[in-house]
Order: structure tokens, then sequence, then C-alpha cells
């Protein structure tokens, strides 16, 4: 009984793997690959993959091939294909892939063949079905023709390395001289494969004429230090490689040189402007380019200050910035350092952060000598003057001036006072000849280009001495309130001539109006200028003496005027005296512009001042009288 079920399942699973074998048979079944005479079997360009236009085929050739699958059946099916090349009597697997086929569908299988070589040669395409045994299979010849053209050594077979000793990132060059044997122009690149990093380097692609020679080369490099092993070959699109144009090749790499930059001095001063000492330093090794870029950095806002390449040497290279005038919200200089065809690693930059120079000047302690003033002494100021910023002042002036209106009574002048930091120093400014009684502020002012600092003091002063009794009023006001009454006065006065004088008789001669003219210009108000504080002052006409300054107390005379001289060739008007000796007149009228009035009556007449002094009549009054241009006063 027990033999007996043992043969029912061993014949149950012989039943179930021969009905699963009939399964994939009738799958396959129908499976159907394409005619061999129909594949399509093109030759392409191995860079491209692009057809080349050749009809044969030659030794060296890559060829794409697709081949058409077609599923007569109601389900889809899985397997994979698998395309076989025959050379020499040998069977050598190219290509495959698993594969999905549709039910009731065509599907192309497309793959790439190369290089070719010359004779016949065997192709081979073959279909599987998973979990299958079974197969089928189509199989065409093709022949492979002698290449036209033949490339060889030119020379020592095996490439040439130049930029030993090479660094980590060194760029490197391997070349060989190539020779074209055969009888067409081909193309020719070499290539490089690093086997560790599966990097593969390739050079340009270089045409040969038959008959010549042509040096090929790629250029590489390495991103990690030790002996490097890679693989070199030539490579054509057009076929006619010599097998020798391949091999191994050794070298060592280098670890990387390392470039360094650092501060060795900053130094911010408002005199000198900005000055930064920095170095560069390179490890063992060749010299080597670098770019050197400089920001700085206002306010946030970043702008390039400089941009230039230098070259290094192994050790530390000193350089410097020069800035004459910084912006005051300059707060940072960046320096970056960058290699140029070369690796270095991450190089950090160089941030210099900035403060900016402020000197702070105050002038403190202000004492007057002597303590209490006295008409007409010299007054000595002296204070002290210290510098609390964070950097040396620029040379500047100190001025004594009055607070109440600028008053400038000393000045340093061309004695320039330069406070270091931290600095005391006295400064003393003098004024001889005090004028002023009572209590008067005073302000010692230090200016220079960038700064501005000042002190105050309070000067006592006694009452001037009086000449025998006091004036129980003040004379200044006083003199204010007369002037201004006088001005009141005069415009009253005018006003009223105007309303009631009238243009004399032609006829009649006025004998009166001459004394009338002088008098009013008598009592008409002048101008004068003080001879200390240059106040301008509003005098009477007639008056003849001193005159006190209000502004500065300074007496000065006043009322003695020049003899006027009249110039003696210069033109008549067209109603001038020809005949008169001009050097005798003793009448004249003075004004500024074209139009002046008669001396004797008051006419308003029209004289070009161009053409003054010149004698002149008046159409009215028939005076005749000298008219001249300006200001007598002047």
């Amino acid at each position: 009984m027990k033999h007996t079920v043992s043969y029912m399942i061993l014949l149950s699973f012989i039943l179930i793997f021969s009905n699963s074998a009939s399964a994939d048979d009738s799958q396959l079944s129908e499976i159907e690959i394409q005619e061999p005479s129909e594949w399509e079997i093109i030759v392409i360009d191995q860079s491209t993959s692009l057809p080349n236009g050749n009809e044969t085929f030659s030794d060296g050739d890559y060829v794409r091939i697709s081949i058409q699958v077609s599923n007569a059946g109601n389900h889809t099916i899985n397997g994979s294909w698998k395309l076989k090349l025959l050379s020499e009597g040998v069977w050598h697997p190219s290509v495959g892939q698993n594969e999905t086929w549709d039910a009731n569908d065509n599907q192309i299988s497309e793959m790439t063949l190369g290089p070719l070589i010359e004779g016949i040669m065997t192709l081979k395409f073959e279909i599987s079905l998973a979990n299958s045994t079974s197969n089928i299979s189509e199989t065409i010849e093709i022949t492979v023709s002698p290449n036209p053209i033949l490339f060889t050594s030119a020379g020592e077979a095996n490439i040439a390395i130049t930029g030993e000793p090479a660094y980590i990132g060194d760029i490197l060059t391997a070349s060989i001289l190539v020779g074209n044997g055969g009888d067409s122009e081909g193309s020719v690149m070499l290539s490089l494969y690093d086997i560790d990093s599966m990097i593969l380097f390739s050079g340009d692609p270089v045409f040969i004429s038959p008959g010549s020679s042509r040096e090929i080369s790629v250029d590489f490099n390495f991103s990690s230090y030790g002996e490097k092993w890679f693989q070199w070959k030539i490579n054509s699109d057009s076929g006619g490689v010599s097998p020798d144009l391949s091999g191994n090749h050794t070298i060592t790499i280098l670890p990387q040189q390392e470039v360094r930059v650092g501060l060795s001095s900053s130094d911010w001063s408002v005199s000198n402007g900005l000055s930064i000492d920095y170095w560069i330093s390179l490890t063992d090794g060749p010299e080597r380019n670098v770019q050197v870029s400089i920001f700085e950095y206002e306010s946030g806002i970043s702008k390039e200050l400089q941009k230039f390449i230098i070259t290094l040497s192994q050790g530390v290279r000193q350089l410097d910035i020069q800035i004459t005038d910084p912006g005051p919200g300059l707060d940072r200089i960046e320096i970056s350092v960058e290699p140029l065809s070369w690796y270095s690693g991450q190089i950090p930059d160089l941030d210099v952060q900035l403060i900016s120079p402020q000197p702070i000047i105050e002038i403190t302690s202000c004492v007057q000598s002597p303590d209490v003033l006295e008409f007409s002494d010299t007054l000595t100021i002296t204070c002290t003057i210290s510098n609390i910023g964070n950097s040396d002042s620029l040379p500047g002036h100190v001025t004594l001036s009055r607070v109440s209106d600028g008053y400038i009574f000393s000045d340093s002048g061309l004695s320039m006072i330069q406070v270091n930091v931290g600095e005391e120093k006295p400064i003393s400014l003098t004024v001889p000849n005090w004028q002023d009684e009572g209590t008067t502020a005073l302000q010692v002012k230090f200016s220079s280009v960038i700064s501005t600092s000042s002190g105050s003091i309070a000067v006592q002063a006694n009452q001037r001495p009086s000449d025998g009794f006091e004036i129980p009023f003040d004379p200044t006001a006083a003199l204010l309130g007369a002037v201004s009454g006088l001005v009141l006065m005069m415009m009253l006065l005018a006003f009223w001539r105007v309303a009631t004088e009238r243009t004399p008789d032609t006829e009649k001669k006025n004998l009166d109006s001459t004394s009338r003219i002088e008098k009013r210009r008598e009592r008409d108000n002048i101008e004068a200028s003080c001879p200390t504080c240059s106040q301008r002052l509003s005098i009477p006409g007639d008056h003849v003496g001193r005159v006190r300054c209000p502004a500065c107390s300074n007496s000065f005379e006043v009322g003695v005027r020049e003899e006027i001289k009249i110039s003696t060739d210069s033109p008549a008007v067209e109603e001038d005296i020809e005949s008169k000796d001009k050097e005798n007149v003793e009448i004249f009228s003075v004004s500024d512009n074209d139009i002046l009035s008669c001396p004797s009556c008051d006419q308003l007449l029209k004289v070009p001042l161009v053409k003054r002094p010149v004698m002149s009549r008046c159409p009215a009054c028939r005076c005749e009288f000298m008219a001249l241009g300006g200001d007598l006063d002047e």
C-alpha cells in the first residue's frame, strides 16, 4: 500500500511536468522570428550610433540589427532572446535580454554588434521561454571584407603621459602617435578607462589621411591619490584599428597641494585711510596660479573691489590692500582665493571685520584770565582739548567767538592742532583790547575736515569808566532810536516833497534851488562802516565828528570827504558846453544809472552813464553842471 501511494505521487508529478512542458511548447509554437533575409543590418558610426552609409561590412565595423518577432497566440508570452556570433568555429554570446511579447502583436528586437572580424561570420538569433528548456532560432551568414583603413602605431606602441608628478585634480595628458597604412581616410580617438572610479575619458576624433600619422591625445585627472591603473585604447568609427593600439598603464597621484589665506594686520585711521596686510600660502610642490577676489561690504551690500591672478610658489606670499578714502559704512572686507586649472580642495575665505574710526573731541575746563576784565584789558581763554574716540583726529584750527552774533575774536589760523587718541592738551586764545561790559557768552570751537566740537565760557567784565558823569540811559539804545526816528522823518519829508514840488518854468531862474539842493544833500543819511567789526551804520549826511558803533562799542571819525577829481577827457552829450573850462566847474550831479537830477531845479535828465564825466546843461533852468557817475562816498 505504501509503494502504491509513492507511485501515485510520482505519476502525478510526471503528468504535471508533462502538461507544463506541453503548455510551454505550445506557446513557443506561437512565436515566429522574421526571415533572416528580411533582417535589417546597418553599418553605424560608433560615436553617434547613426548609419555611416556603407553598404558592405568591413573589418572593425559596428552594425545595428533589427529583427521582428510575432506572437500569433491569444496570450502574453514571457521569455528572452540572445544574439550569438560564430567566429573561427566558436560561438560567442554577444547580446541578449528578457522580453515580453503581447498577444497578437509584432515586436522589434534591436541590438548593436561589433567590431566585426574579417571573414565569414554567422549570426544566430535565439528565443527561449520562461520555465522551458526549448527554444527557437534563426541564423544568417555575412561576409566581412578587409578594412580599407589600417591604423597602427607610428612609434612606440604605448601611450606617453605629460604633467607628472601629478597631484589630485591636476590635468594630465596621454598621447600616442598613430599612422594610417590603408588606402582611405579615417578618424581615431584615444580613450582611457579608470577601473576604480569607472570613469571614461575620451579625446577628440582626429582624421588621418592614408600614409600619414598624427598624435592622438586625451586630457584626464584623478580625484584621489595613490597608484592608479587604467586601460587605454585607440577607437575608430570606421574600424581598421590594430590590436596593438590598446593596453594598460599605471601612474602615481600625489596628495593635493593646499592653499591658505590669513590676516597679518588691519589699520583704519581718518588720516591714513584703511590698510590691510594679508598672506597666501602654498604647500610643497610646483608653482600654482590662483585668482584673488576682494569684496567690500558697506551696510550689508557687497561690491567687488579687486580681482587679479597671481602665481604662488611654495611658502608664504605677503600682500596688502590700501583704501585711501573708505566709506563710513564699510563694515568688512572679504578675500577669496580660487585655484586655476588645478585642485586644492576647499579654501576658506578671509573675512576681515572692520570698525569705522571715530575721533571724539571734547573741549573742557575753560577759564579766563584775568578773572574780571577791565575795559581795554587783554583777555586770555585757556581750555583743555582731549580725544576720547578710537582714532587720531585730523588737523584742525580753534576759534573763539561771541555767541550772540558769531563775531570771531581769535583764530588759530595756520597753526593747526591734532589730537591723538587718549591725548589731553591745553589751548590758549587771546583777545586784546576787550570792549564788552558785563557778562559775555563765548564759544571755543575746534573744526577739522570730518569733525567739529565746541566748549563755552561766560566772560565777566566791569563797566567801562565814565568821563565825569553817568548817562542815565543806554547810549546804544538811544542811538538806535535816534537813527530810526531820523530815517522815519526823512521818508515822510521825501513823500511831502514829491507831493508839493513842481518843475520850475524854463524862463524863470530859481536862484534858491542850488542852496535848497545842497541843504537837502546835507540832511540825507549816509552809510559808514565800522573799521573794527565792519558793522554798517546810518549817519546824517551833515554830521562831522566821532560816531560809536553799537555792535562793538568802538568810536571813529566820520564826515571827512576827499576832493572829487573830475576827468576832462570824457566826451560831452548832445547838449554839452564845448567852450566851458571843465576844471573850473563847481556844480555837479551824481547818479549810478543813466538818469540824474539837475542840481539847480531837480529836473530829471538822461545822461548816459558810459559818457560820464561830461559837462551838461539843464533844458529847464539852463544850469550848467558836471554829470558824474557812481557814488561820491566810494
